[in-house]
């Protein structure tokens, strides 16, 4: 509960789209189709960044997750300034 008002824990499951080594942030992600109001999740699958993508590890993620559902439970923000606070992904 912030400011005095309940927010309401959300699910949303969507299909990995493709998976791959961001640059910017040094971790590997991956990208999820976009819903019907065209949001789409792009979710964090390394735990550690690296300076520098090894492709063979991109290709065993991509094994991993690409075109497997994943379902995520989070909670809108209050404010439009605000982050998108994810409580749980599950890969299905």
């Amino acid at each position: 509960m912030a400011n005095g008002v309940n927010q309401k824990v959300k699910q949303a499951t969507m299909k990995v789209e493709k998976v791959y080594y961001m640059k910017g942030s040094g971790y590997y992600v991956a990208h999820t189709t976009k819903d019907q109001d065209g949001r789409f999740w792009v979710l964090q699958v390394t735990d550690i960044a690296t300076t520098k993508e090894d492709k063979s590890f991109t290709n065993v993620l991509r094994k991993q997750y690409q075109d497997k559902q994943v379902e995520v439970t989070y909670v809108e923000p209050l404010n439009d300034d605000e982050e998108v606070e994810i409580w749980t992904v599950k890969v299905k």
